[in-house]
């Protein structure tokens, strides 16, 4: 059985009209990947996440015709967003290739896993340690 997600919620004001980077810590610690619910006014549910999926309100996540089924929506689309967003990718600077994962989140910085002096062997690295299912 997924996770069950809040319906309704209590959302802080503007919380769909707020850059991610002017959020508190505790807005951030609250609600930070972790889906909820919206009841449309034909009943069905909106699934929405604040996960980086817009820089400046809540991530879209889907519409489901009950309760049941926007929680399996909402687990399934967040374990999806996360898979993409946790992959490691190639930046350039100045004269190195840089692979590093983002920050997971607003308030954290991006890791960097390695440098290389080219693209390919970047993408070398990247194909190794990190193979694209």
């Amino acid at each position: 059985m997924p996770n069950r997600i809040p319906l309704d919620p209590k959302l802080p004001k503007a919380f769909n009209a707020t850059p991610n980077d002017a959020r508190s810590k505790a807005q951030l610690d609250q609600w930070w990947d972790r889906p909820y619910g919206l009841t449309l006014s034909d009943g069905r549910i909106e699934v929405r996440c604040l996960n980086g999926g817009a820089w400046d309100r809540s991530t879209h996540l889907g519409v489901a015709e009950n309760y049941d089924v926007a929680c399996a929506l909402a687990e399934s689309k967040q374990a999806e967003w996360l898979k993409f967003r946790e992959r490691p990718c190639v930046v350039l600077d100045d004269d190195q290739v840089l692979v590093v994962r983002q920050a997971q989140r607003p308030d954290e910085e991006p890791q960097q896993l390695a440098a290389f002096p080219t693209a390919a062997a970047a993408t070398a690295f990247l194909d190794t340690h990190y193979p694209t299912p």
